[in-house]
């Protein structure tokens, strides 16, 4: 029923398929997994990952460890078929159909049960009891959550900050959705990005990264499918990123690398582009521009957090990777910063500068 509404799903060379974690991987039981949703499994598994990396070497937890999450909504029917066909008849009705939805659509089914859920399953069974926030569901999601859990750690709120962002679920219906917003035809994948942000310790030897600079900005004109949108869309994008290169204390000569977002509607493409030919337009050494979205699909919320975990990997190796002729290279990196773009389809922009240091 769902790809009658929505259409055929677009052609695909490849699809890879991953197995689900079991409870035990998880670390919740395994009455959890048959009431969560799949993207709620994704978070837990990659905060997992992100626990049991280097970063969070020593204990985990407590009450100055925060979490910040990047969810998309749960994509539900509000309605069941049967209550359709009424809604169908009495449709010239407002009083009949207000009466309708009061009896049908259960309470608070309009938020995301996703964000509760899986911030709940994250913070028990790691013990995160820290300051904690949830965003959703456009793909500045992702950065968002970056921003203010760096902030958090930055500003003593937090002693550490695990951040992730998770993808929408690929279900027929997310065709229909992403074709009510402009979708461009590009292919949506799923998938999770999960760090830890935490303060520098004593001890602490070798090289790291930090956030430097931010900016967030939004712009939506009247029309926001025609020039106008575009204009103001390419204003607010190019605005954050100014932004975060002020607060970064450079300019686009400073910056070695360039991760835009994986934008899947044709306008936030045209706008991101040109608020990125606007910026780097009079640099000296243009930085190099790539994005992962052939390797990886769209990913939403999670594209742009998973751009930052390949500039941290970048940044700690002094590399980068290079899109050419159709093909991905690996060289040098000039400068030691890295932009990462997220660009929401309804006019958000973010922006934020990662810089490697030395301790």
């Amino acid at each position: 029923p769902c790809e009658h509404l929505a259409g055929p799903w677009p052609p695909l060379d490849n699809v890879f398929l991953v197995d689900d974690p079991d409870a035990a991987t998880l670390g919740v039981h395994r009455r959890v997994l048959r009431t969560s949703e799949k993207q709620a499994r994704m978070a837990l598994y990659g905060a997992r990952l992100a626990l049991a990396g280097p970063a969070a070497d020593g204990p985990v937890g407590g009450p100055d460890w925060g979490l910040y999450l990047g969810l998309p909504t749960v994509d539900e029917e509000l309605l069941r078929l049967d209550a359709l066909q009424r809604l169908h008849k009495i449709a010239g009705q407002p009083g009949e159909v207000a009466a309708l939805y009061g009896r049908e659509v259960p309470p608070f089914s309009g938020l995301s049960h996703l964000n509760s859920t899986a911030a709940a399953h994250i913070s028990a069974a790691f013990g995160l009891m820290g300051a904690m926030a949830a965003y959703s569901p456009f793909s500045d999601a992702g950065l968002q959550a970056l921003i203010d859990g760096v902030l958090s750690v930055a500003e003593g709120e937090n002693e550490a900050a695990v951040i992730g962002a998770v993808s929408p679920k690929v279900h027929p219906l997310l065709f229909a959705q992403y074709e009510n917003l402009g979708w461009n035809g590009a292919v949506p994948g799923e998938g999770s990005a999960f760090l830890l942000a935490r303060r520098t310790r004593a001890g602490d030897t070798g090289p790291g990264v930090r956030v430097a600079g931010y900016g967030r900005a939004f712009g939506a004109g009247e029309d926001t499918g025609g020039a106008a949108g575009d204009d103001a869309r390419a204003d607010a994008i190019a605005e954050a990123v100014q932004a975060a290169l002020e607060m970064a204390g450079t300019d686009a000569d400073g910056i070695g690398w360039v991760l835009p977002d994986a934008v899947w509607t044709t306008s936030a493409e045209r706008a991101q582009n040109a608020a990125l030919d606007r910026v780097f337009a009079h640099a000296a050494r243009p930085p190099a521009v790539c994005t992962s979205v052939r390797v990886t699909g769209v990913l939403g919320p999670a594209h742009p957090l998973a751009h930052t975990v390949l500039a941290l990997t970048g940044l700690a190796t002094g590399r980068r990777l290079v899109t050419e002729d159709g093909t991905v290279r690996e060289e040098r990196l000039p400068a030691p910063r890295a932009l990462a773009l997220a660009c929401g389809v309804r006019g958000q922009a973010c922006a934020v500068v990662l810089e490697g240091v030395g301790t």
